[in-house]
C-alpha cells in the first residue's frame, strides 16, 4: 500500500484587478486582491490548509500589502479554500476514531 504525502502553496485572485500607483514599478498597474496559503496533504483527500493570508498585489512586480483577513473574508462572505484543504485532517481523525471503535467493538464481541 502507498500513501501519498505532499505540500504546496497556491495563489487564488480574489475579484477584478483595480489600477494604483506602485511604489516598486514607480507606476500605474494593475493590482489583484489574492488569498495565498500553503497546505499539506495526505494521500491528496485529507489535507490542511496554513499560513493563510490575504494581500493586494501588483500583477507586474508582485509587490504590495497584506489585507486583514477577517474584513476580506466577510466581504467575500466565503474563504475560497476548497473543503478537502480546509476540513480534510479532522475528517481522517474522525474516520480513523470510527475505525478503532468498530474494530474494538468487533473484538469484543468476538
Amino acid at each position: 500500500m502507498m500513501f501519498l504525502i505532499g505540500q504546496g502553496e497556491r495563489v487564488v485572485a480574489l475579484g477584478e484587478p483595480e489600477q494604483r500607483h506602485c511604489p516598486k514599478c514607480g507606476q500605474l498597474t494593475a493590482f489583484q486582491k489574492q488569498l495565498r496559503y500553503k497546505y499539506g496533504s495526505f494521500d491528496m483527500l485529507f489535507g490542511f490548509a496554513y499560513d493563510k493570508r490575504y494581500q493586494l498585489a501588483c500583477l507586474q512586480c508582485n509587490h504590495g500589502w497584506i489585507l486583514d483577513a477577517r474584513t476580506t473574508e466577510r466581504e467575500l462572505g466565503r474563504v475560497p479554500i476548497p473543503f478537502h484543504l480546509r476540513y480534510g485532517l479532522c475528517v481522517l481523525a474522525v474516520l480513523a476514531a470510527l475505525l478503532g471503535a468498530s474494530a474494538m467493538a468487533v473484538n469484543d464481541l468476538l
